[in-house]
């Protein structure tokens, strides 16, 4: 939740206002009521399991969807937005559904107070994170940077976002809001692209270890029993999940787009997880039925006997298996949409409603200049693009230049280029050219090296003084390798040059005596 919001600031979040209230409101909306009815009114399961198990089926899985956006670089399509704008949505409506499983376990709890208690730390947090928090924020990164070590940087990201989480949960709300919230505090600062490039490797580990720990919580005997019913019923799930966001998708984003963004989060959410547990700590989940076709199919007294922690236990596999389905559904997500419209008998007009995503960007895109390093030099070529229509902007390891840079109106960000994943972030797929001002031979190479792995395609200009540097660089084919050192002394030169032909012809010039 910390790297969707340093994703999206407070100025993009009000871009997307229909992805995610629109869209968002409706998927969790209509699915909510759907399997609410299915349970309540089919199955026969009572008022409190039948809205648990609605609200937490509802829900997708923000943690594989969005690191698959990413790794495919559609953040920023039309499927992409929608998709993330839907995720943003159902992390927020987290909170009203913890809240009311609090309410749903505590019968002498009026919901009045609930809801005075739940808005007036709503305000504390907000007030505490979004007003002091950005000041405070940006201050403690500015400091670590300037210390210029790694792991402090690292370890003062950890003290912001465990800070605002911990904040969060104090007030009664969940972990993930404030990791979120600081990450969009965060997103407005010039060291946003710096902490997301170093913690990708820790997001990546830590879900890991999320879906071991999940893993690690499976009876093996039980999923022996049951493991074709629950087969059947994640099928199920995810293709009432896959049509309940198609049909109103399809009004928005024409067919073919609402396709992909309903197979895209038709599974069930790693939130669910945490909502299915906490029910079950608080005896919320149960098999009593009061009707429903269930009851005269296998009797009361079967699901009456079933107790909580087997409820639990076959929810999570539940939502484990949607998971492990998931992978297969993106990885073939072109196929699988042209598939389910072949199987739905849309007419083609009805799928080219919108441009497709790969066509979405603009025909004529600006042009983008990276400048590493904001010296004397990359001052210099700030000023002279000023000019010119071209969108630039420079990345420096110094927070003072970073600094100075902001006050005079150039685009710098805080970032350390010898770490790969600093031009993931800046998208360096997307840049026409890279300028290396730098003085580091060692930090020159490394970086050329980065960049050349994810672009071939981004033009790489560097200015050096090191002759063994020189020779290595344009062996690698860069597009122009300056050495600062012999274009200075060529230029001296033939200014000297010039002098004496100038003396020599002002002696030619005069009249023999």
């Amino acid at each position: 939740m910390f790297m969707i919001g340093l994703d999206f600031s407070f100025k993009k979040m009000s871009s997307i206002k229909q992805e995610v209230f629109l869209f968002g409101g409706l998927q969790i909306g209509l699915s909510m009521l759907t399997f609410f009815s299915i349970c309540y009114f089919i199955f026969g399961f009572n008022f409190d399991t039948s809205i648990i198990v609605a609200s937490a089926v509802s829900l997708s899985s923000t943690a594989i969807v969005l690191k698959h956006l990413n790794e495919i670089n559609q953040t920023k399509t039309s499927y992409g937005v929608a998709s993330v704008g839907i995720l943003i949505f159902q992390d927020l409506a987290v909170i009203p559904i913890l809240l009311m499983i609090k309410l749903l376990s505590s019968k002498n709890l009026a919901l009045s107070d609930l809801m005075i208690t739940t808005g007036i730390s709503a305000v504390i947090v907000v007030i505490l994170l979004l007003l002091p928090g950005r000041f405070l924020a940006k201050l403690i990164l500015r400091y670590s940077a300037k210390m210029k070590t790694d792991e402090i940087f690292v370890g003062t990201v950890f003290l912001i976002v465990l800070g605002s989480a911990y904040l969060s949960q104090y007030f009664g709300f969940s972990l993930t809001l404030g990791a979120f919230l600081s990450g969009m505090i965060i997103s407005s600062t010039p060291y946003k692209y710096q902490v997301a490039s170093v913690l990708v490797y820790f997001r990546d580990l830590l879900l890991g270890i999320f879906f071991i720990t999940i893993g690690m919580q499976v009876d093996i005997a039980f999923l022996v029993k049951y493991f074709a019913i629950i087969l059947i019923l994640v099928a199920l799930t995810l293709f009432a999940k896959t049509l309940i966001m198609f049909i109103f998708l399809s009004f928005f984003r024409g067919a073919k787009i609402a396709m992909k963004i309903a197979l895209s989060l038709s599974q069930i959410g790693e939130f669910s997880f945490a909502i299915f547990l906490l029910a079950s700590q608080h005896k919320i989940l149960n098999l009593q039925l009061d009707g429903g076709i269930l009851k005269y199919i296998f009797g009361a007294e079967f699901f009456a006997s079933i107790t909580s922690t087997e409820i639990h236990q076959f929810l999570t596999l539940m939502v484990i298996f949607s998971m492990i389905a998931t992978p297969f559904i993106l990885d073939n997500l072109d196929k699988c949409t042209a598939f389910a419209l072949k199987l739905m008998r849309i007419p083609q007009k009805f799928t080219k409603k919108q441009t497709e995503d790969n066509q979405e960007q603009e025909e004529n895109p600006k042009k983008r200049i990276v400048v590493c390093g904001y010296g004397l030099v990359g001052q210099k070529i700030f000023q002279f693009f000023k000019d010119y229509d071209i969108e630039i902007f420079g990345v420096d390891s110094n927070y003072e230049r970073v600094e100075k840079g902001i006050i005079q109106g150039d685009k710098i960000i805080y970032g350390n280029i010898t770490d790969k994943m600093i031009f993931r972030e800046i998208e360096i797929e997307k840049v026409t050219a890279i300028i290396l001002c730098i003085e580091s031979p060692v930090e020159i190479e490394k970086a050329c090296r980065h960049i050349i792995s994810l672009s071939r395609y981004t033009k790489i200009i560097v200015q050096t003084r090191d002759n063994a540097l020189e020779a290595e660089l344009k062996a690698m084919g860069l597009y122009g390798v300056i050495n600062s050192t012999r274009e200075i002394a060529t230029t001296l030169s033939n200014l000297a040059l010039e002098a004496i032909k100038e003396e020599e012809e002002k002696q030619e010039e005069k009249p023999e005596s």
